[in-house]
């Protein structure tokens, strides 16, 4: 049975009370902000601004997610709140860390750690509307709304959940859900912001171990996860096939349990052979995740696609009435597989453009239209998404010269001019330019390419957190 502890009347005036100590102690409202800890916290901070403006210069606000500073990062679900605003320096300032109640004291341990990434304030204050007691660290608060301690009976004990048989791997899309895609998408709006700030770090994975396993050359996708995991402040190792005993024959499950005997949390593979991270699920205890293999899947590429469209077209709540073009070597990429599963997991129509040569077999199957001609739906895309020509994979015969697949399915000045004013142009990378890319990609008022890169140390991150660090799963209901 619920009972009301304070009521709105008496919250006002807590507030006014606490707006006015604030005042006293520190001569004024100089050099002072409030900071509201998410969620609870942020309308006390901007209710305490009111009342403070109203005594004098109202202070800045801002939010404040500590969800990457928590002591207890895998060993309970963790879901973000909204994304951390902060839009001013710390540096030299009084901070008044607002909340609607202190417990244990261990969020504010957080917020403590996480506020000094955005400068060194003078002095941090706490305010907060109901002190709980039972602390579990020397915490304590300097305004405080009303002391109610909960009585010992009622506190319990929380009891930790370290997963057990929760699905930690990320080989396909086929394994996300549309929630599942969304919600990864959601989580790296946080990851961005961290990308953002003036230390990009959090402490998330600290302690976790992860090793990229790459038995073909990569530099986008190794250095992502590389950098991504790091900003997470996890230990990395990279295998280098041409200094490994691969060269002297050992086999993929005596490399990857060699490895794995060293202690490692994740493991990011990629491999010439479609199949081989689900192998190596079967190997070891670790999580594993697919950064690529032979023509199967790219599950990291095709999100950080997704979220690339998502936030340059603010098309945040799905792909509903998008047209995305797939345009070119769709036989032999697996981004091409992932990016349809993917866009129209969203919503998106999607249409590949390619000669029937360069189609994989039973497209027919795929939820997708087809044509062979790029003229005839340059005009009416809302994105064109160029795949790269892929020499090393192809067979001959496929293609009569790349002079004349680059006249028919190559971006050209022309082509460009006639792409809506809206349309975003995107290329998974590398490029083979002066083939899929005849204009300069740099000159395109659409050109999203770079923020593919960008978004993808982003996407990877969130990656990383989900199966490392949130204490859930990637596998949720549509």
């Amino acid at each position: 049975m619920s009972r009301t502890v304070l009521s709105a009347d008496d919250v006002g005036r807590a507030l006014t009370r606490i707006a006015h100590e604030i005042v006293e102690r520190n001569h004024g409202l100089d050099h002072l902000v409030t900071i509201g800890l998410q969620r609870g916290g942020v309308w006390v901070a901007e209710a305490l601004a009111d009342r403070l403006g109203e005594i004098g210069r109202r202070p800045l606000t801002g939010s404040l997610d500590v969800s990457f500073h928590r002591d207890d990062v895998g060993l309970r679900p963790i879901v973000p709140g909204h994304v951390t605003d902060i839009g001013f320096s710390l540096d030299g300032v009084t901070v008044v860390l607002c909340d609607d109640v202190l417990y244990t004291g261990r969020t504010v341990r957080a917020a403590l750690e996480a506020l000094n990434e955005y400068g060194r304030p003078r002095a941090v204050q706490l305010a907060v509307i109901v002190d709980r007691g039972h602390r579990e660290l020397p915490i304590r608060p300097d305004y405080v709304g009303k002391n109610l301690p909960t009585s010992s009976f009622r506190v319990g004990h929380r009891h930790s959940r370290r997963g057990g048989d929760r699905v930690k791997h990320l080989l396909s899309i086929e394994d996300l859900s549309a929630g599942d895609i969304h919600g990864l998408l959601e989580l790296t709006d946080h990851m961005v912001e961290i990308g953002q700030r003036p230390i990009p770090k959090v402490p998330a994975l600290r302690g976790k171990n992860v090793v990229s396993l790459f038995f073909e050359d990569s530099t986008r996708t190794r250095t992502s996860f590389d950098t991504a995991a790091k900003r997470l402040s996890a230990d990395t190792m990279n295998f280098a096939v041409s200094s490994s005993s691969v060269s002297k024959g050992e086999s993929l499950r005596d490399t990857v349990e060699t490895i794995a005997a060293m202690g490692v949390d994740a493991f990011v593979v990629r491999h010439r052979s479609s199949g081989a991270p689900q192998l190596i699920t079967q190997w070891c205890a670790a999580s594993v995740i697919n950064a690529g293999d032979g023509w199967h899947q790219h599950p990291t590429q095709a999100l950080l696609d997704a979220y690339t469209i998502r936030t340059s077209l603010r098309r945040h709540d799905g792909f509903d009435g998008l047209t995305i073009a797939i345009v070119g070597d769709v036989r032999h990429s697996r981004v091409a597989r992932s990016d349809v599963q993917a866009f129209t997991a969203l919503g998106a129509r999607v249409i590949l453009v390619a000669p029937p040569t360069l189609l994989p077999p039973a497209v027919d199957l795929w939820p997708v239209e087809i044509s062979h001609d790029l003229d005839a739906v340059v005009a009416e895309i809302d994105v064109l998404y160029l795949l790269r020509v892929q020499r090393e994979r192809m067979d001959d015969g496929l293609l009569p010269t790349m002079r004349e697949y680059s006249s028919l399915y190559g971006l050209t000045a022309r082509r460009a001019s006639a792409l809506p004013a809206h349309a975003l142009v995107m290329h998974p990378g590398p490029m083979n330019r002066g083939i899929e890319m005849v204009v300069d990609p740099g000159e395109l008022s659409g050109s999203v390419i770079l923020h593919q890169v960008a978004n993808g140390v982003a996407v990877r991150m969130a990656v990383l957190f989900s199966l490392l660090g949130a204490g859930n799963d990637l596998k949720g209901s549509a």
